[in-house]
């Protein structure tokens, strides 16, 4: 039921764009290339964090329907789309599972790393959106201490009783962050891990970034670290993809831009911005989206404590050192579309509710950690 009258420009990374092909036309591009030159015949643009769409890009194009496969939408001019009535679609929430299993990811890493349990250490979430909200939803349900800092939120929040001024989440033992990045209004956060932030952050804090790289300020982060016996894992960098190398060295887990990019969690926020193009240009008979929801037995070796059980799962789901072992060979390169090729060429991650576990060699302690995580 292709409609050879509508044009899609595309970036080429959006998975399952073959959904789309069966819809109408689709060109791709690569997304930071995406120009008003080639996109100016365009009925629709799929695009990613990495497009910036403006003014400048889309002054005198054809383009009625703009969609981000993305949650967050700092490079989305949405004043400049309503202003000139063309439609806005994106995946709020559609890979908050995946960063969230990146961070208990990390967590298990660094605590096998450095030998502690992470049960046993206080959260502070900065951002309680639909990532930060969730996060907050497990540590609850895995009774481990957490406070968050959102002023953007009140007393009508499911959380707020767990609301605290930004100088108390800062003394939590790991301080992770979900915010989008603003540079305006009351609460900015381009920057908001300044010099002053970072030097009364506590000596041995756990830092996790996945939310956007100028979150923190990578030069004063780079030069504080020296000072501190910080953890720090870091998804997201300040001027992707040229990102600041002598910080990568000093990190335990640095990624390109990839605690959001499960199958899960990439063919939900196409799922998402399927729907409303299919909505939007009428197109009654489109096929649903196809959602695979299969499942995998998971057979690791028994470890002997509580602990050691979690974190094996846990790694053996997602092995994030293989992502952080391919960032390092970054390191001797002097090109940023190495950057983007991890990306690009992201291998099959599948969440934790993918994964069977014979559960009848592990901890009764373990087994209910592993099932709140998702483990079946």
């Amino acid at each position: 039921m292709i409609r050879k009258e509508l044009q899609i420009v595309a970036d080429e990374n959006i998975s399952g764009l073959e959904s789309f092909e069966k819809l109408a036309n689709v060109s791709k591009v690569s997304g930071r290339l995406m120009s008003a030159e080639n996109i100016k015949n365009a009925d629709a643009l799929l695009v990613r964090s990495v497009s910036k769409i403006n003014k400048q890009l889309l002054e005198g194009s054809a383009v009625k329907f703009v969609a981000s496969a993305t949650s967050g939408v700092d490079h989305i001019d949405v004043n400049y789309l309503q202003e000139n009535n063309i439609q806005f679609a994106h995946a709020p929430g559609s890979n908050a599972n995946s960063v969230v299993q990146y961070v208990f990811s990390s967590m298990a890493f660094l605590a096998k790393k450095y030998d502690f349990d992470w049960r046993e250490l206080s959260v502070g979430i900065i951002g309680a959106g639909h990532v930060g909200g969730l996060l907050a939803e497990y540590l609850e349900k895995l009774n481990i201490d957490f406070v968050i800092y959102d002023p953007f939120l009140d007393e009508n929040h499911l959380y707020s009783d767990k609301f605290v001024p930004f100088e108390k989440v800062l003394k939590q033992d790991i301080v992770t962050v979900h915010t989008p990045l603003t540079r305006e209004g009351p609460y900015p956060t381009c920057h908001l891990f300044d010099e002053n932030v970072l030097q009364g952050l506590k000596s041995d804090s756990i830092l996790i970034n996945t939310s956007r790289g100028a979150v923190f300020d990578n030069q004063a982060l780079h030069a504080e670290y020296k000072n501190h016996a910080w953890k720090c894992v870091l998804d997201v960098w300040e001027n992707e993809p040229d990102i600041f190398m002598p910080l990568l060295s000093q990190v335990d887990i640095g990624t390109s831009h990839i605690a959001g990019y499960s199958y899960e969690g990439k063919e939900q926020g196409t799922a998402q911005i399927y729907q409303a193009f299919a909505d939007f240009f009428c197109l009654n008979e489109a096929p649903a989206y196809p959602l695979n929801a299969g499942k995998k037995s998971l057979n690791v070796a028994i470890k002997k404590s509580d602990i050691e059980q979690i974190n094996q799962v846990i790694l053996a789901a997602y092995t994030i050192q293989n992502d952080y072992e391919k960032m390092l060979k970054l390191a001797s390169q002097k090109s940023t579309s190495s950057f983007d090729d991890l990306r690009k060429n992201y291998p099959l991650r599948r969440e934790f509710q993918h994964y069977h576990l014979d559960y009848s060699g592990f901890t009764a302690a373990a087994g209910k950690v592993l099932r709140i995580l998702g483990f079946n």
